[in-house]
């Protein structure tokens, strides 16, 4: 693939591809006790405690039902109502600050394996069907449509879609010129992570804006708040706040990229053996004496946690020639998971769950022999593999990539003017 962006397919929007946005950020003396790990790297026990715990986390706003203790049979508009009144606990504790002006901003993590810097503001969410902006998952709708009830009743967003671009020496010039001026305004973060927020400059918005001119953008997580963002505008759409979202772009070259791994059940209710000689039929399987000899050693091969034991799995050939028929996830679905397991991994209710590689092996094998399931161990595609599959307006299955670190969510506020915010200006 080359490093020239495809040309957009209708014609060009009027409207910027990034945009300041009049938002509000954390007060540095709530940082600690406001800002919240994403989502997708906690499990639901580890968020129920952390909800249990701080009050003012703003886990609190964004809870699901398998986040509550007792209450899952609570309906969206009662999870809504209490994301509503976590949010006004924030703002009547004047946990957050009102910028008090349009702005662009930069977030810095800074981790072991390198650095990231990308720009916060808000894109188009029409740029989601004309080609500007392109995604590579499916969603599940559940999950989107709670988040645009979120948006709806909620009235405000605090964590930032994350895109990538293909990078510029323009795009980096700047973003190194704003920040070796000046100290960040905000850190937090541990020893492993650090995090740093600037807010750019006035003199940098309009060229920092034109460096984003004509360059398509990729979703690299977000795909359920990117999908809740498109059907909130189809429901309301003369609302002019709900024709923009926020996000965070990232230069392409700069992401981490880790596998989800798969934890599916065989509904066909089989013992680990003939389970394991169903699979073997299929794929070429190789018993190994432990998790760091089933590591994926590349593209094409897998761990497989099967009854207490670990192996190689050499997957079977890519089934079509597309981008997206090549990934490791695809061929394990249409080849693994589908015709030998019976799962179905795009139904609702899945028999297939998800877990970051980041959470390791040792919770891999730990979930399978809790829950009786079939583990995979998954090698991570590239950025580069996520562009192909957007550029041919692919989707993969839920779930098919892990960018580590992600961005924080209780950093930022944008309002939308109505529920929690209904009281206060739009943004």
């Amino acid at each position: 693939m080359t490093d020239t962006p495809p040309a957009v397919e209708q014609s060009p929007v009027v409207e910027p591809i990034i945009a300041p946005f009049a938002g509000w950020l954390v007060h540095p003396d709530w940082a600690e006790r406001v800002i919240s790990r994403a989502y997708d790297n906690l499990s639901p026990l580890q968020r129920r405690a952390l909800v249990a715990a701080n009050p003012y986390s703003y886990m609190n706003v964004t809870r699901s039902r398998e986040d509550l203790f007792g209450n899952s049979d609570l309906s969206p508009d009662d999870l809504v109502g209490e994301g509503a009144a976590a949010l006004t606990r924030l703002l009547n504790a004047n946990a957050f600050i009102d910028t008090g002006r349009p702005a662009l901003y930069l977030y810095r993590l800074t981790y072991k394996q390198g650095m990231q810097t990308g720009v916060v503001c808000t894109v188009p969410v029409r740029g989601f069907g004309n080609g500007r902006i392109r995604i590579h998952e499916n969603v599940h709708d559940d999950r989107a449509n709670l988040l645009t009830s979120h948006l709806q009743g909620v009235g405000a967003t605090s964590s930032p879609v994350a895109m990538a671009v293909r990078s510029s020496a323009e795009l980096y010039r700047q973003m190194m010129d704003i920040t070796s001026t000046a100290p960040a305004e905000l850190e937090f973060g541990s020893t492993a992570v650090r995090h740093q927020v600037w807010t750019v400059p006035e003199n940098y918005t309009e060229s920092l804006t034109a460096a984003f001119a004509n360059q398509i953008l990729y979703v690299t997580d977000g795909h359920h708040r990117s999908a809740a963002a498109v059907r909130a505008l189809e429901a309301e759409p003369g609302d002019p706040t709900l024709a923009r979202t926020m996000a965070v772009v990232f230069p392409e070259d700069q992401l981490h990229v880790q596998s989800f791994h798969r934890l599916a059940v065989d509904q066909h209710d089989r013992g680990a053996e003939d389970c394991l000689e169903a699979l073997s039929e299929e794929a070429e399987v190789t018993p190994v004496h432990s998790s760091f000899a089933a590591r994926p050693s590349g593209p094409g091969t897998a761990g497989l946690y099967l009854g207490g034991s670990w192996h190689r799995l050499e997957l079977p050939p890519a089934v079509g020639n597309g981008a997206v028929s090549r990934l490791d996830v695809e061929r394990l679905r249409l080849s693994i998971l589908g015709p030998v397991l019976g799962a179905d991994e795009l139904s609702q209710p899945s028999a297939v769950d998800y877990l970051p590689a980041s959470a390791g092996f040792d919770e891999l094998s730990r979930r399978c022999d809790e829950e009786n399931r079939v583990g995979f161990a998954l090698h991570p595609l590239s950025v580069r593999d996520l562009m192909a599959v957007a550029d041919e307006k692919g989707l993969m299955p839920p779930k098919s990539s892990f960018f580590s670190p992600k961005p924080r969510s209780g950093v930022f506020l944008r309002m939308l003017g109505r529920g929690a915010t209904s009281h206060l200006p739009a943004s």
